[in-house]
């Protein structure tokens, strides 16, 4: 067989292929996003159309639904309060495993490794392990229903997987840059927060990335330790769901709708700084 057919042959298979691929691409990326598109359309839809038989995929919109959940209390209240957790949470967590990662990373001891698989043995432990001893515990130190029980229940949770992805990112910056700084006087802060911190920036993103999408939708310690005052909107959900009518669709789908889109803007907002960070490291220098 001539060399121009068998160049022509090989294009066509990997042509064919990657339509094939592509094509599976789509199939899988409409089934995964179907549920949330499902969401923001019966988001839109009037009690009559969000039951009707078939389901309809074509409808006027209104925001009758958004209107209504402003309206009817704590709305505001419960998106700042997941706001407000949820960030304080995640960057009381990302300062406190900096320092704690470089120490590991710089300065490793006998049985560091040990240690590190311990602490993240906290963060493969069930929620609903310790909610129980988790409620004695907060009633007992009167932090249920307080900001500060949360963020700092949140903390603790976030600073297991912040521990092990910063420690593997910082060990990934040559040493030699720490020695230099270290030799020309800079302090051990000092050398963190300018030398190794800015070789870090997409890897820090997403870690607080993943981290502020746990936080952000957890709701078993959310519902069982926040009152009013300081409940979030996914147990604000799970409070709300049932009214005289029975399921409160209308509310359920247009709070639900508000409370994925912030995490869905930062997501796409840092995308290149997220892609860059979990692929950080995998390059050999």
């Amino acid at each position: 067989m001539p060399v121009e057919s068998t160049f022509f042959l090989r294009e066509r298979k990997k042509r064919r292929r990657t339509f094939v691929l592509t094509i599976v691409a789509i199939i899988v990326t409409c089934v995964y996003a179907f549920p949330s598109v499902w969401l923001i359309l019966t988001s839109f839809k009037s009690r009559i159309d969000i039951f009707s038989i078939p389901p309809k995929f074509i409808f006027k919109p209104s925001l009758e639904n958004y209107l209504y959940t402003f309206q009817r209390g704590h709305f505001f209240q419960t998106l700042l309060n997941s706001a407000f957790i949820s960030f304080a949470s995640v960057l009381l967590a990302m300062v406190l495993t900096i320092f704690a990662a470089y120490a590991v990373s710089r300065m490793p001891f006998k049985g560091s490794n040990f240690v590190m698989f311990l602490i993240l043995s906290f963060r493969m432990m069930p929620a609903a392990v310790v909610v129980i001893p988790m409620f004695l515990l907060y009633r007992m130190l009167k932090l249920v229903n307080t900001y500060q029980g949360m963020i700092l229940l949140y903390t603790a949770f976030s600073v297991p997987f912040s521990m092990w992805m910063i420690k593997s990112f910082i060990d990934e910056v040559p040493r030699h840059l720490d020695d230099a700084a270290l030799s020309d006087g800079a302090s051990v802060p000092r050398t963190i927060f300018s030398v190794v911190l800015p070789q870090l920036g997409p890897a820090l993103v997403s870690v607080l990335l993943f981290n502020l999408i746990f936080v952000w939708n957890e709701f078993l310690f959310a519902y069982i330790l926040t009152g009013i005052e300081t409940r979030t909107i996914p147990a604000q959900i799970a409070v709300g769901i049932y009214t005289d009518k029975g399921v409160d669709w209308e509310y359920v789908t247009s709070l639900s709708t508000v409370f994925v889109s912030p995490i869905l803007v930062i997501i796409f907002w840092l995308q290149k700084y997220l892609i860059r960070g979990l692929t950080f490291g995998t390059v050999k220098r």
